[in-house]
């Protein structure tokens, strides 16, 4: 039965003597005492309009004023609960007080579809968002990454939330503690989604209790026990011998070829309404296809696939010693092994990675509840993890790797071995209080967060150096005598250490103020503090900080009742979105030490006997020295400055929406979005302008000589920056008689000798935010949810606009592999300005969920969604392609000759990237997609079998996703791979999936 107790009816409320109307404030419990947030409370005077509508806190308390004194009922409803209907007298200048404990159901989807609550507009915050719940989440068509719940928000993706700069701009949060990467940004780990009690994904017009994020907020709660031992278990599994393929001959990509789950969890009392605990785990086993780009045969698979077992666990407990406190726990642990990984069908087994990962993740929580106007949360949690991608052939055997800037296929060793290392701890404290003040009002929430974070990542080249051969014809990795081809290439260097730390604090006040008993006014505060720490490589480093900032961000939110009734109702909301400090925002500043230099020697000694054979980088130097070997090029990677006027990147957010519901079922919204990036932060050359010389219209050629082609006509670039340093080494090799200069050109034509005298090659690199770096986001969103007893579903359409010349929140761009980005190198300036990718402008998405006939149940996920942005590159390369110009004959103007650079002058830019065209100038082709789950019950006592069946693409949609975007990447010996499909999405699949749940 539910229970609801009158603890004090017509309880004095302070401040409130001369008030003429009253109120009613509470908590909400399960039946052990635990606070139940998100419960919906409806208070109401049958057939007497309006309805007053409200949902409870973390705390489990509630309060509703500007009741007119009389009678009420007080209705409480909570997804898997039975409904608490309570009456309760009204008193003028007095707050009644009620304690409702809720009793759960039998856990069957059947009963928590049945118990879903009505649907109703939020009067209390102007917030927009998705909670998704667990009957939401077991009836809808769900991978195993829980992240990809995120879908089913309007205008979002589960690497890019709002116009967010990829993962990296989310803040994601596991039971109450954060969880994004010390590093990298993004999320750490979430659970299965089986674990999953609500999914929540927010971030528009979020208050000041929230921050670290400039995309959105992953909040993931996990399922806890109760005085009922419950759980379950289950298994699926998926074959490629019963999906679709999307495998085309001739293009890269790879797919699941099989994958088997097993999934369990147990919850019950220790001791009954006091001490409770949940365990969960989950094994999964999967092995990919990928195609066999080394053998030529187009249909042929890699004879070693990838292969990764994954174990995880979580252990729960929840302890209430009386009526104020609740003390929970937990501690989740995860462990990966992965053979074969990284493959692209390019690597022979031999050249893959072997991976080898754990983590523990933590949480510890206090509770205490003093009143409905008044509790505390204290919150300490973090994770710890270690990650290894070992070599097969061991840590001094060096790789075999053929000269291309594009998927070069790779023998015998993989070039690298990496180790990462992330940890993080944090300590959140959130003060709630309700109550009157000033005539007004007010929930409050007041608190504070610091989080301690840090990120440990090396990438070592094995052996030191790494084979680099150009494709000759007759090449065999196995003989060194096939390889030479003028001398053989090696690689050295484009290694990474980096050691630092992370620091991020902030305290915040929030206040939702009622104004009226149909205008709200919620202002906010959060003042956040920031700093980043180094300690450089090698023996004796010491550690220093590397950047430093603090900021306000205030929040300011208005909700109106237009009607009254809660059932038209407008929201404004404007808000200061700081981002959190990871290490990527600062691992360039000077004195880290992070990066070297990939340099590119050819081997012209005597012919090799083992393709094993090594060289340190001393012998390397004593064979130069002989002409022996040579030096070819350099990538530079290993640019950092001095930080100055550092601040942390944000973004301002506009949010406008007007929501109108129809009864209890329906619900329509529309949502307009405005985001503008601030402050974003990069490595920066104060001097790039005067440190290059731009040359117009250069012909792009191979390395054999022979023209480029886009789109049918001659590859020629409008503008290429060359380096004055290397200018200046020309002049200086020309003054030595070093080289001659037949028929290339060594000096950019057109250049005076006073202007010759007058170049100058002085860097002047700064950590700094970039006032050039643009970004904005614009988004209209229309939305649709409607709720029956038996089914739920929504629905939203989406237009949205982003551009700008920064695509991510740091760093390299994202077209940029790797490197100081496009304020260090002139080149990628280029065209950088359009529109960004990884996002749709037209977006319609549709998901429903209930109980269908004949005993079946299910859900079903639609999405339609216009193609990413795309835009062809040139990576450039001195020895992999030649740049020349069209010269005028001087003897003969009526004639042109076409005439290469050096390429010594273009040694400084090797590795630097161009847009060929205007950025976002292409665009891949729109697709749909939709999911399904079916299952079926068969009850046996307390206890249900239940067979299920998932498919994924089931429209056996085909869209490219992905393409080769470099143009001038070779395919064999004379043909040219660009538009060369990379991806296209999941093929049909079919999950087969079985389990009991007690």
């Amino acid at each position: 039965m539910v229970t609801a107790t009158l603890l004090v009816a017509l309880a004095p409320a302070v401040g409130q003597a001369q008030a003429p109307s009253g109120g009613v404030e509470g908590w909400v419990m399960d039946e052990v005492g635990r606070p139940l947030v998100a419960a919906e409370v409806r208070v109401e005077r049958p057939g007497i309009a309006p309805v007053h509508r409200t949902v409870t806190g973390t705390d489990g308390a509630w309060r509703i004023t500007h009741l007119e004194p009389g009678g009420y009922l007080v209705t409480v409803q909570r997804l898997g609960y039975r409904q608490s209907v309570d009456s309760v007298q009204i008193a003028s200048g007095r707050t009644a007080r009620l304690r409702a404990v809720l009793v759960p159901f039998p856990f069957t989807l059947d009963s928590l579809v049945v118990s879903a609550p009505a649907l109703s507009i939020s009067t209390a915050t102007a917030e927009q968002g998705t909670w998704l719940s667990r009957a939401e989440i077991s009836l809808l068509p769900t991978t195993v990454d829980a992240r990809q719940l995120t879908a089913l928000t309007p205008g979002a993706r589960p690497d890019q939330i709002w116009g967010g700069a990829s993962d990296q701009a989310n803040s994601y949060v596991l039971d109450g503690t954060l969880v994004n990467h010390a590093g990298l940004g993004g999320a750490f780990f979430v659970p299965s989604p089986s674990w999953i009690e609500s999914f929540q994904v927010r971030g528009l017009g979020t208050g000041a209790e929230w921050g670290n994020f400039q995309g959105g907020v992953v909040e993931v709660t996990t399922l806890e026990g109760g005085n009922i031992v419950e759980g379950g278990l289950r298994t699926g599994i998926e074959s490629f011998r019963i999906n679709g393929s999307n495998l085309i001959p001739g293009e890269i990509g790879r797919e699941l070829a099989s994958r088997w789950e097993l999934d369990g969890q147990v919850r019950g009392p220790l001791v009954r309404d006091r001490l409770h605990f949940a365990l969960f785990g989950q094994v999964l086993r999967q092995e990919d296809r990928v195609l066999d780009q080394l053998s030529g045969v187009g249909n042929r698979f890699v004879a070693v696939p990838p292969y990764s077992w994954d174990g995880r666990w979580l252990a729960k407990l929840s302890w209430k010693p009386g009526e104020r406190d609740l003390f929970q726990a937990s501690l989740m642990g995860r462990h990966q092994n992965g053979e074969e990984v990284g493959q692209t069908g390019y690597e022979t087994a031999a050249a893959t990675e072997q991976l080898r990962h754990w983590n523990l993740t933590g949480n510890l929580t206090w509770q205490r509840s003093w009143s409905p106007g008044s509790a505390l949360e204290v919150r300490l949690g973090g994770y710890v993890s270690r990650e290894r991608r070992e070599p097969y052939a061991g840590v001094g055997v060096p790789g075999i790797e053929l000269l291309t800037r594009v998927d070069p296929p790779r023998y015998q060793n993989t070039p690298f071995r990496t180790r990462a290392e992330p940890a993080s701890l944090g300590l959140t404290a959130t003060w709630t209080l309700r109550g009157r003040l000033a005539g007004l009002e007010h929930e409050a929430k007041l608190g504070g967060e610091y989080t301690l974070g840090s990120w440990r990542f090396e990438q070592v080249r094995n052996a030191g150096m790494t084979w680099r051969p150009l494709r000759v014809l007759g090449f065999d990795p196995g003989n060194p005598q096939t390889w030479s081809f003028n001398g053989i290439p090696s690689a050295w260097g484009g290694e990474v250490r980096l050691d630092s730390d992370v620091r991020n604090g902030a305290v915040f006040v929030q206040d939702y103020i009622q104004v009226s008993p149909t205008l709200r006014f919620n202002p906010g505060l959060r003042l956040g503090w920031w700093s980043g720490g180094i300690t450089p490589p090698g023996a004796g480093g010491a550690r220093f900080t590397a950047v430093r900032d603090q900021a306000l961000d205030p929040r300011i939110g208005l909700v109106a009742d237009l009607d009254g009734r809660g059932g038209l109702v407008a929201k404004a909301h404007w808000g200061r979105y700081h981002q959190s400090m990871f290490a990527a925002l600062f691992e360039r500043v000077e004195g880290a030490g992070a990066f070297n230099n990939e340099e590119i020697w050819s081997y012209l000694g005597p012919a090799l006997a083992d393709p094993r054979a090594v060289f340190s980088e001393a012998e390397r130097d004593s064979l130069a020295a002989l002409g022996l070997y040579r030096f070819e090029e350099q990538v530079r990677l290993d640019q950092a400055g001095r930080v100055e006027h550092y601040r942390q990147p944000y973004v301002d957010q506009t949010m406008l929406s007007l929501e109108r519901s129809f009864g209890s079922r329906w619900k329509v919204g529309v949502v307009y979005v405005h985001r503008r990036n601030h402050d974003m932060v990069a490595l920066m050359d104060r001097n790039i302008a005067s440190n290059y010389t731009v040359i117009e219209h250069v012909l792009i050629r191979d390395n054999l000589g022979r023209q480029e082609y886009f789109g049918d006509k001659p590859l020629v670039l409008e503008r290429l920056a060359i380096s004055n340093e290397d200018i200046l080494r020309v002049l200086d090799l020309m003054r030595q008689g070093a080289i001659t200069c037949r028929n290339e050109i060594c000096i950019p034509p057109g250049l005076t000798p006073a202007q010759l005298a007058a170049l100058q090659y002085n860097p002047d690199y700064v950590l700094t935010t970039v006032p050039e770096a643009t970004r904005r986001f614009d988004q209209l969103q229309l939305r649709l949810d409607a709720r029956y007893r038996t089914w739920w579903a929504g629905a939203s359409v989406t237009l949205s606009a982003l551009t700008g010349n920064f695509n991510v929140v740091t760093g390299p761009d994202d077209y940029t592999n790797g490197g100081p980005g496009p304020w260090v190198r002139l080149n990628e300036h280029y065209n950088f300005y359009g529109a960004l990718n990884n996002q749709s402008s037209l977006e319609g998405k549709l998901y429903v969920g209930g109980l269908l006939p004949a005993g079946l149940r299910g859900g079903a996920f639609f999405s339609f969604l216009t193609g990413d942005r795309v835009t062809p590159t040139l990576p450039i390369s001195g020895l992999l392609s030649q740049y020349a110009l069209s010269l005028i004959d001087p003897f003969n103007p009526m004639l042109a000759d076409t005439v290469p650079f050096t390429p010594f002058l273009l040694r400084g830019i090797t590795g630097h990237r161009l847009f060929v065209q205007p950025r976002g100038s292409y665009r891949y082709q729109s697709r749909a997609s939709l999911d399904l789950h079916l299952e079926r019950s068969f009850p046996r006592g307390r206890a249900e079998l239940v067979l299920a069946l998932d498919g994924f693409n089931v429209l056996g949609d085909r869209s490219v996703t992905a393409i080769q975007i470099e143009v001038n990447a070779p395919a064999g010996f004379f043909g040219d791979d660009y538009g060369r499909v990379r991806a296209r999405v999941p093929p049909r699949t079919l999950r087969l999936g079985a389990g009991v749940k007690f």
